[in-house]
């Protein structure tokens, strides 16, 4: 009697292999998250940046024996990483900041990133026999631009003065589209061996165009899907898809991704009063969520990265690491060589235009100098390069070395440098700008009753009662005098009160909101009074 053949029942191998290797993914950065949830706390209490804490973090796991860490794939980090980052960077700044101050922006996003990328190509060319020029350049494009998250995460945590705050957070938020255009064009031109200075020009600014209406036309779209859709949970759902969306977009247009998400951010952080309290609590816990758990990822994979690109470089590790360090000195003593003297005279332009609040001094400039650790768009853009490309994994480990040595260096220093210069703002004056602003909404809501009442849609006494529990309200906040105890509220008055404590409210944050366009004005004092005004909003009365 034969022998029945034998029929293997499953999947092929292949596709158990991918299966592996997607859960082996899914396991990372699950593991990546819980460590990310566990060490910001820590990073808080010792006052550290979380991102250099996770960096130490996956250093130490990387170089536990007998432990493989799988890779993630390169090029879907900038897609996954960079927008969520972006946006919630963004979201804490303004238009009125980036047009305050364009000019140093601008010399520090544009120019420098431009001139340390040559610098970064000529040395490492000298020092690398046989490495092209072109794609020397494409390292130094790579490792140009401060981390945008690393810039924002020490501006916040160290109270720095507002212009300066405003100057690193734009630096980080724009210099991404120039290092990024820059490197993609050193890269194809190495690959097609010549390169065409005018044909990089026309990229960048082509990107840069397209990267602004992409954002522009995606923030129009989403104001209006926002007008249709509930305002909780599809429409904090939408505002979380958009970011994704608009550097997708603008990537398939051959546009700067990194702009589409600034642009989308500015554009919809202008229009946050016409949002509910409980969406815009909602949408700010959410994002503040999202930045803290995608930071520590990305930095932490920084660090477990760094073995596997060390043991597949081909030269000795002592020379990877000299050359290594001789690169890493050469992007902060470029960044200082440029800070100073333009700094100095960007700050006699502005004194000669108009008189400014905080000058910028030599400390200031020293922390602008050293506030200058590199992330996650170095870690993307090399780990992007081609098979086949020049001196790969040379590179590969050359840029890995500036992203930890400038993280832990100068993530770690920093503060120390901070408080050692007295470069930080006064809380009080801070304080005073919050009571300033609250008195603005107060007025504005009462104006709002006043109109009402006015009208006479609703009952006198029930207004003045409004106007009373208001005045409570305020006081509470510190901005009135206490109205005393005027009587309990009759329950068939009580929905009423509610709606014109609404429209009070609703006045006072369009008048808070306006602020954020005035010049001078400082959009995280505008968000801690807008949430303030939301917590009241989402109370009964």
């Amino acid at each position: 009697m034969g022998e029945y053949p034998r029929v293997r029942v499953g999947k092929p191998h292949g596709a158990d292999r991918k299966k592996e290797v997607i859960v082996a993914g899914l396991t990372l950065l699950l593991l990546l998250a819980a460590a990310t949830v566990l060490l910001a706390p820590l990073a808080e209490r010792i006052s550290v940046p979380h991102p250099v804490v996770m960096l130490m973090f996956g250093l130490a796991i990387a170089f536990v024996p007998g432990l493989s860490v799988s890779s993630l794939n390169p090029e879907l980090i900038l897609p996954l990483v960079l927008p969520p980052l972006l946006f919630a960077a963004a979201r804490r700044t303004s238009w009125r900041q980036f047009l305050d101050n364009r000019r140093a922006i601008a010399l520090l996003a544009v120019a420098l990133v431009g001139i340390t990328a040559f610098v970064v190509g000529f040395v490492l060319q000298a020092v690398v026999p046989g490495l092209p020029l072109v794609a020397a350049v494409a390292l130094g494009a790579a490792v140009a631009p401060p981390d945008p998250v690393a810039a924002t995460a020490v501006a916040h945590k160290l109270h720095l003065p507002r212009r300066l705050r405003t100057i690193l957070e734009g630096e980080g938020l724009s210099n991404d589209a120039t290092s990024l255009v820059l490197y993609e064009v050193a890269v194809a031109s190495t690959m097609a061996g010549a390169f065409a200075p005018a044909h990089a020009g026309a990229t960048l600014a082509g990107a840069i165009a397209i990267g602004v209406a992409v954002g522009l036309a995606i923030a129009v779209a989403t104001r209006w899907l926002l007008g249709k859709l509930p305002a909780h949970p599809a429409g904090s759902a939408l505002v979380l898809v958009m970011p994704f969306a608009a550097y997708i977009a603008a990537d398939a247009a051959h546009g700067s991704g990194v702009l589409a998400v600034v642009t989308i951010a500015l554009a919809l952080s202008r229009y946050s009063d016409h949002e509910s309290a409980q969406t815009r609590l909602v949408t700010v816990t959410t994002w503040e969520i999202v930045e803290l758990l995608v930071t520590g990822a990305a930095f932490a994979f920084v660090g477990l990265e760094l073995r596997a690109v060390a043991e597949q470089a081909s030269d000795s590790i002592g020379t990877l690491i000299a050359q290594a360090l001789l690169i890493t000195a050469v992007v902060v003593v470029v960044r200082f060589a440029w800070i100073f003297p333009v700094s100095a005279l960007d700050e006699k332009l502005l004194r000669r235009k108009r008189g400014i609040a905080e000058p910028v001094g030599w400390r200031e400039m020293t922390v602008a100098s050293w506030a200058g650790m590199r992330g996650v768009v170095t870690l993307a853009a090399v780990l992007a390069l081609p098979p086949g490309f020049p001196e790969r994994e040379r590179l590969i480990f050359i840029a890995f070395f500036v992203i930890i040595a400038t993280m832990l260096g100068q993530g770690l220093t920093l503060p120390l440098l901070v408080r050692a210069l007295g470069v930080t703002s006064s809380e009080e004056d801070q304080e005073a700008e919050e009571r300033n602003l609250l008195r603005a909404g107060r007025a504005a809501g009462f104006e709002r009753l006043g109109e009402i009442r006015e009208r006479g849609d609703v009952s006198v006494q029930i207004v003045d009662e409004a106007r009373e529990n208001a005045d409570r309200m305020w006081h509470s906040l510190g901005v009135s005098e206490d109205a005393g105890d005027r009587g309990s509220v009759h329950a068939h008055d009580a929905g009423t009160l509610n709606a014109l404590k609404k429209e009070m409210l609703e006045a006072a944050r369009d008048a808070v909101v306006e602020h954020r366009s005035a010049s001078g004005s400082d959009p995280l004092v505008v968000d801690a009074v807008l949430r303030r005004l939301d917590a009241r909003g989402s109370t009964d009365s």
